[in-house]
């Protein structure tokens, strides 16, 4: 597999050389070519296609690269963040702003309940899962998004993301260091009830439910003086200020036969909540020898060490922002003696259960070290002129341990008065082998390029869970298994093994670089299914006519190229399958009563019904698009229309109890994912001193559920609103986890208006419903009180369109990076309203934002906050409506950098070759309408949000400096 990415944009000096990507040209004499013949004379692009790679001009594929640009100014957690608005067709949503969090990362949207995930190809090795990559190692992306992925087989149906990191250059030892400093912060905050707001706006819920009589002490002015000073702004004291560090050496040179990069990062990030924080430690070794004229090896190694704490931040009962938000401003942080504060003892009742917010985070102690490990030996062998020999070998160690320490929680409000200490170690190692041929022949103006291939993988997954109960200690010295008082112990481990064994071939032609056809084929086999149904054949063929070099565009002078392109393939989804579908494992029932004489035993059993018939899920895609640059190429287009239709999905389905089975694995279903992309770039022509370039892009994506297994609706319940809200189904027709509950028309302002809310047979649909209360609508047709069968579609959490700007100037020594992100059309389920927004209706008596002082009241008519009532007695709260549902469109300013590059006669007076100092910001400002913390709430509560860890802002000054 090539290696290396050549740019089409270069510069050239008369007799000075050409240098493209780590490719040294002698001087050529570019004069020589006509000038008007600027189609000819411009060095092509070449990309990595998946084991090889093409000039662009001849892809015929949906194949995207990700701009780069500025990536070492900006300080990342990962390569989602690298790929996230930069590349068309691929969705990032982050999960939150959690420094530990991983953003997800869809290509062509969700395929399905059970969708791929994109496979990352690092160097030519695949990966099970997210590598964990250092993005300053980074070369270049390439994107592989319809059926040329097939190329990969039974895991390529949800894309494929082909990295290559960097190379060692011909010439001496160069040292690059990059180092950034800065501060993280919150860039929106929410604001609670003031104590003496608190108060009164609870003894007005309580008057105006009619239940003064049960007012507890906690809101009577009179008798609880102190509930009305405010000792504590909670929002603020569980949010800092974190700092950020990152250090970046990279050592590269290399002679005519031998070439060196080597890489070392340390990243400490903490989090803008208190106690939370990720560190990460990278080292990257990639060298390439030329032994002989006719055999070349080298190696890919790093070693990866990450670790942190998290908090909590998507339960709706105590989630660390929830937390913070309903407890009582009157209560301090911590008592005189130092120890954190509960609740007064004499009032408690009257709140409820509730825990200290900074006691939570204070005393969270979650440690996840994991240790990444890739060995990557490969040789590459000339057979013949243009028939080469490849082999390639990898293996992948992922080292993980996680150490959970819950410590008691004795202050008055929700106490636990226990503590208990979890290990779990979770282990996995992946063998790799790839042989590859490869041949290309050019007869006349025919040329074909063969590619045939063998590969085996082995991963085995293993680890153990430990659980003990009871510390007399909580000191961190004390914090290990056996010093556990309580002999109830709990451990379980487990050990999987999978293996997959591939057969691929592809055949790639063009006639004069004008017609292109491209065939590819790929036989999986693999470990996780019955032997009958081991193999699956994937395949796909796709086309491209290059209009450009057609005779009678050659007078078109502004047209540089323009290509017409489409594909159509079968791909492989392996990923939904799970290792019990097959061949289940028995659990231990120790409670069992049989035997000649009855008495209790220990037993084994399934709960999982086998299924020998199970066969993973395929995706059939179908694309069209063209490649187009204009104005000798400093504009350039890529646009794509796909169709993806995902068959044969994975489903649990519940069996019936007298068949002594849960459940069953089975194949069932049909979603498709369709849409449209657009990719625009713009380079300048430098003028004088300055230059300047621009890229966005576009995409659009339409999902919809076709088919389920034998229903046409399933409801999620995984991810409710304390139990209450569970507003989260798939359903045939509509998208996926789309939202489904009442439509509202506003509040009643009058009883008149309650008695005249009618259906057509004169009945009322609210009779219980007062002046201030939400109006909710029947679904038409329907008659009666509101019910169930009312409930409509409100929208789903995932985008229509997602979007990406970027701007990068340079003036003199001056160069300035803007990037814009954004999405547009999502929802977010705004489950914070119920906790923040309810007085005394979720059970408990928590404080409120401040946005409950906009309630309605007769005087205070033009709101959509209803009446004050402690308890929902209408149900304003407690019903799915459309109240909840948000509109999660944001624009964000992703990334702002401003950097220096200091004069060349200054910097080499310091002996240096370069020396660039820049600041630079991340998410600097945020438009959206949403109104909860931040709309980057992510996909895996289905955008149902109950205060998510929100993203931070930051600003970082660094120094890049090369030797």
């Amino acid at each position: 597999m090539s290696l290396f990415k050549i740019p089409v944009s270069v510069s050239y000096l008369a007799g000075r050389g050409l240098l493209i990507g780590a490719i040294s040209i002698s001087p050529i004499l570019l004069s020589q070519q006509k000038k008007d013949s600027l189609k000819e004379k411009s060095i092509d692009e070449i990309v990595v296609v998946g084991y090889g790679t093409q000039k662009k001009t001849k892809v015929s594929g949906a194949v995207s690269e990700t701009s780069l640009d500025k990536l070492s100014s900006r300080s990342l957690s990962g390569v989602g963040e690298v790929l996230q608005g930069k590349t068309p067709g691929v969705t990032v949503v982050n999960e939150g702003g959690d420094p530990n969090g991983s953003p997800k990362v869809n290509i062509r949207g969700l395929g399905g309940i059970n969708g791929e995930t994109p496979l990352y190809v690092i160097d030519g090795v695949v990966f099970n899962g997210t590598p964990s990559i250092n993005p300053n190692d980074i070369q270049d992306i390439s994107v592989l998004k319809d059926a040329s992925a097939a190329i990969y087989g039974a895991r390529s149906s949800g894309g494929v993301i082909l990295i290559t990191t960097k190379r060692g250059k011909k010439g001496s030892l160069t040292v690059d260091f990059d180092v950034k400093y800065g501060i993280n912060q919150a860039w929106k905050l929410k604001e609670s009830l003031n104590a003496a707001e608190f108060q009164d706006v609870m003894y007005q819920a309580f008057e105006n439910a009619g239940k003064l009589n049960n007012l507890p002490l906690a809101f009577n002015a009179e008798k609880y003086p102190d509930g009305r000073i405010t000792r504590t702004d909670w929002m603020k004291e569980i949010f800092r200020t974190g700092m950020i560090q990152e250090y970046n050496v990279n050592l590269s040179g290399g002679s005519d036969k031998s070439r060196f990069f080597v890489g070392m990062n340390h990243r400490n990030l903490e989090g803008i909540l208190l106690n939370t924080q990720a560190k990460r430690y990278n080292f990257r070794v990639n060298s390439e020898h030329k032994v002989k004229d006719w055999l070349m090896i080298g190696e890919n190694m790093y070693y990866n060490y990450s670790d942190g704490n998290t908090a909590d931040t998507k339960s709706g009962y105590t989630g660390a922002l929830v937390a913070a938000m309903y407890y009582p401003p009157n209560v301090p942080v911590y008592t005189p003696t130092g120890a954190f504060s509960g609740l007064p003892i004499d009032v408690a009742g009257g709140y409820g259960d509730m825990i200290n917010p900074v006691a939570y985070l204070k005393r969270i102690s979650i440690r996840n070290p994991t240790h990444e490990i890739l060995i990557n030996p490969y040789a590459e062998i000339s057979l013949a002129k243009d028939f080469k020999f490849r082999s390639n070998f990898s293996q992948t160690f992922r080292l993980g341990n996680i150490k959970n320490f819950t410590a008691r929680v004795p202050e008055v409000g929700k106490i636990f008065d226990t503590n208990n200490l979890e290990y779990q170690s979770n282990n996995s190692s992946t063998a790799l082998a790839e042989q590859l041929l490869t041949y290309k022949i050019a007869a006349n103006k025919h040329n074909f390029d063969f590619l045939a291939g063998f590969t085996f993988q082995k991963t085995i997954d293993e680890g153990f869970l430990a659980k003990t109960y009871d510390f007399r200690s909580e000191a961190e010295a004390f914090q290990y298994l056996q010093n556990a008082a309580d002999t109830n112990r709990e451990a379980s481990s487990y050990r999987y093994q999978q293996s997959l064994v591939s057969y691929l071939a592809r055949v790639n032609y063009d006639y004069a670089g004008k017609y292109i056809v491209s065939l590819l084929g790929r036989r999986d086999g693999s470990s996780l299914v019955a032997k009958h149904n081991r193999f699956a054949n994937y395949y796909a063929v796709s086309g491209a006519w290059v209009v450009s070099k057609e005779n009678f565009m050659k007078d078109i002078s502004w047209i540089s190229m323009f290509k017409m392109r489409g594909s159509y393939g079968i791909l492989g989804n392996l990923g939904g399958i799970s290792s019990q579908a097959v061949n289940p494992l028995m659990i231990r029932d120790n409670n069992i009563i049989f035997g000649q004489d009855p008495s209790q035993n220990i037993a084994y059993y399934a709960t999982i019904r086998p299924n020998p018939d199970l066969k993973w899920g395929k995706s059939e895609q179908t694309n069209f698009g063209l490649d187009a640059s204009f104005l000798q190429n400093s504009l350039s287009l890529q646009f794509d229309y796909f169709v993806k239709n995902s068959r044969d999905q994975i489903f649990n389905v519940s069996l019936p109890s007298t068949s002594t089975y849960n459940s069953q694995y089975i194949n069932a279903g049909l979603f498709q994912d369709k849409g449209y992309e657009l990719g625009i770039n713009y380079n300048s022509k430098r003028t004088g001193d300055f230059s300047y370039s621009i890229g966005a892009t576009f995409s659009q994506l339409k999902n919809t559920v076709k088919q389920l297994a034998d229903v046409d609706e399933i409801f999620i319940n995984t991810n409710g609103v304390r139990g209450v809200l569970k507003p989260t189904r798939i359903k045939v027709g509509e998208s996926l986890y789309s939202y489904y509950g009442y439509k509202t028309d506003g509040i009643f302002q009058s009883q008149e208006e309650v008695n005249n809310y009618k259906d057509a047979n004169g009945n009322l649909i609210q009779p219980n419903a007062k002046p201030g209360d939400i109006k909710f609508l029947k679904k038409e047709g329907n008659t009666g009180v509101l019910n169930n069968n009312d409930f409509v579609n409100l929208g789903n959490p995932y985008p229509k369109f997602s979007y990406g700007f970027s701007y990068n100037m340079t003036w003199k020594s001056f160069d300035l990076n803007v990037f814009f992100q954004g999405v547009y059309g999502n929802k977010i389920f705004n489950g914070l309203k119920f906790i923040s927004l309810n007085p005394g209706g979720t059970g408990q008596n928590y404080n409120m934002d401040r946005d409950i002082l906009n309630a309605w009241t007769p005087q205070n008519t033009n709101t959509d906050i209803p009446r004050l009532v402690h308890g929902d007695p209408s149900g304003n709260y407690s019903k799915v409506s459309d109240f909840y549902v948000e509109d999660g469109s944001y624009l964000r300013l992703k990334n702002l950098t401003v950097g220096y590059s200091l004069p060349k006669d200054l910097y080499q007076k310091l002996n240096i070759n370069r020396l660039r100092i820049y600041v630079t910001t991340n998410n600097l400002f945020t438009i959206t309408k949403y109104t909860g913390f931040d709309p980057e709430v992510g996909m895996d509560s289905y955008g149902v949000d109950t205060g998510r860890y929100p993203q931070a802002r930051s600003f970082i000054f660094g120094i890049e400096a090369g030797l």
